[in-house]
């Protein structure tokens, strides 16, 4: 029987990681993504939505009650504290959803990759629960460029938020596998495809 071993993926802002997630998904994967269920953890009515708003205020939210995203980003991303409460608040139940969705995964199908799709992988510690970990990284240029295209951002708010993140050479330098997305979809295709059968061939040894 197959080993359970779950894979982290991570990656900076803009950096692909989305891509090379979906890319797994679609090749049969399953991807627990904590951007995800970190989305929900902020619907109203449950407990990190109530710690959110006391922590933060009631600014932060829409007249529909919801909480504003991007205003909690734009907060939270020009202040090292600010970032360490929100995280404390929504990277435990993050971690406990992802355990729970992942293990119900390996015991229906054990011969399933499964891969942890975690931006904050090392910093909140996940490093130490995977078999392997999946570095996706671009050139800084390239990742301002995307997100000033994709949000609409200045190139200072953009670089802003790159460097509230963990620098990616200090990513690189903890990763097992790496993807450099610096060229065209069709390369970073070809690469997250190289890992995958890499990652599936790891695993049918450990079967």
């Amino acid at each position: 029987m197959s080993t359970y071993a779950p894979i982290g993926l991570t990656g900076g802002i803009a950096s692909g990681k989305s891509t090379v997630a979906g890319l797994f998904r679609a090749w049969g994967a399953f991807v627990a993504d904590a951007d995800d269920i970190s989305r929900h953890a902020l619907d109203p009515g449950t407990a990190c939505y109530d710690r959110t708003v006391t922590a933060f205020g009631r600014d932060i939210l829409r007249q529909d009650g919801t909480v504003d995203r991007k205003r909690v980003a734009s907060i939270v991303f020009s202040d090292p504290q600010a970032l360490a409460i929100l995280n404390g608040i929504i990277h435990p139940y993050v971690h406990e959803v992802i355990r729970d969705e992942s293990e119900k995964v390996f015991w229906q199908s054990p011969r399933r990759l499964i891969v942890w799709d975690v931006p904050l992988l090392f910093e909140a510690g996940y490093e130490a629960e995977v078999a392997g970990v999946v570095v996706v990284t671009a050139r800084q240029s390239l990742r301002i460029q995307r997100i000033v295209e994709r949000d609409g951002s200045t190139k200072a708010a953009a670089l802003r938020r790159i460097r509230s993140q963990m620098p990616d050479r200090e990513k690189v330098r903890r990763a097992d596998i790496v993807i450099r997305n610096n060229g065209s979809r069709e390369e970073l295709e070809q690469r997250t495809r190289e890992v995958f059968d890499e990652l599936m061939e790891t695993m049918d040894r450990r079967s």
